[in-house]
């Protein structure tokens, strides 16, 4: 629709993750060279978490392109409440291995074989597994078991998980010191600044052809970060929509007065509705490569992460103004997450994680 309007070759704020149109921001560049490393090392688990639309799926997508003249067989499974029973008949459906009517051990002895003859054709075995938060305690322990096969002395499967900040407390709530042990890297993609925020509408719309048409007011960056906490998919929806109505409106010139009418119609689309669906962040000092059991502390943040997702829903229902000032002030602190270096804590002795 607008995109005749404003002559440009394509819609830059579509949500369909788009490798094309990655944002090379400090957080992603900086998960880019973690999920390398760790595929470098191939073996153990790489685990990238971050919150709803920061662009871990996309990340991934990025890592594939990256990674295409390489002999890599992927297999990828989108979770969707996977327990221990099921965990095993999906990864060998991703790798196309028959798997009805076969018992827990046929299936494993199968996968074995299969990756011993991708390995034996020098071919590096990755599975991608994504929306892992949920994922069941023993659905973690099989991928762990899995990730357990070697061929005289070479992993056979590299596993990457992928998913929002709840698998983080998960693995560590469920004392799964084993698993830990065998990661070799983690980071948490965070919201972008307000400065990277800019830039990434400048970056899409520039990717798609645009010639300053429309002109955007300096009010419609600062505006669209405060309302989307500078998470990539808040903004695409936001961008969309503004240029949406522009188009209906017949706007070359796009202002706060713009923004508002968008952010008002947004508001009134989704009354009521939660701002985020997504379990509360995990404390900060929690470490992947530490043990760690449920706390006190851990139980009074977690109280306080839902008094403030009230407050948020409060907030939604006031002026688009206020509205806006008090999210900016309300945010949730990021969690600081840190490279897990598996050789550095834990020097490989043979044994580990067996």
């Amino acid at each position: 629709m607008y995109q005749a309007f404003y002559k440009l070759r394509g819609k830059p704020f579509q949500l369909t993750p788009d490798p094309g149109m990655l944002f090379p921001s400090k957080g992603h560049k900086r998960a880019m060279a973690y999920l390398l490393y760790g595929f470098e090392q191939g073996e153990g688990f790489v685990v990238i978490t971050g919150a709803v639309g920061t662009g871990k799926t996309l990340l991934i997508q990025k890592l594939f392109d990256e990674l295409a003249h390489r002999n890599i067989a992927v297999a990828s499974i989108a979770s969707a409440n996977l327990d221990g029973d099921d965990i095993l008949p999906a990864v060998a459906s991703a790798l196309d291995l028959p798997y009805e009517g076969r018992s827990k051990e046929a299936l494993l002895q199968d996968v074995k074989r299969h990756l011993i003859s991708l390995h034996a054709h020098l071919t590096h075995a990755l599975l991608v597994v994504d929306e892992a938060q949920t994922l069941t305690p023993a659905a973690l322990e099989m991928l762990r078991i899995l990730s357990n096969f070697e061929f005289k002395g070479h992993a056979l499967l590299q596993i990457f998980l992928v998913g929002q900040t709840e698998l983080r407390r998960i693995i560590v709530s469920n004392h799964m010191e084993q698993l830990r042990q065998r990661i070799i890297a983690s980071h948490r993609l965070e919201p972008m600044s307000e400065e990277e925020s800019h830039a990434y509408i400048l970056h899409r719309l520039h990717a798609v052809g645009w010639n300053n048409d429309p002109e955007l007011a300096p009010e419609i960056f600062s505006g669209v970060y405060r309302v989307s906490g500078g998470i990539p998919r808040k903004i695409n929806l936001i961008m969309d929509r503004l240029l949406l109505h522009g188009y209906l409106e017949e706007l070359h010139d796009l202002d706060q007065a713009a923004l508002t009418v968008v952010l008002d119609e947004i508001h009134e689309e989704m009354a009521g509705v939660p701002p985020t669906l997504e379990a509360p962040a995990v404390p900060q000092d929690l470490d992947l490569t530490r043990a760690a059991a449920p706390s006190k502390r851990e139980g009074g943040l977690a109280a306080l992460d839902l008094e403030r997702h009230k407050f948020m829903l409060q907030l939604m229902r006031e002026e688009v103004q206020r509205r806006e000032a008090l999210l900016a002030a309300s945010s949730l602190a990021p969690v600081v997450d840190e490279a897990m270096i598996a050789d550095a804590r834990y020097p490989r002795s043979g044994q580990e994680g067996k």
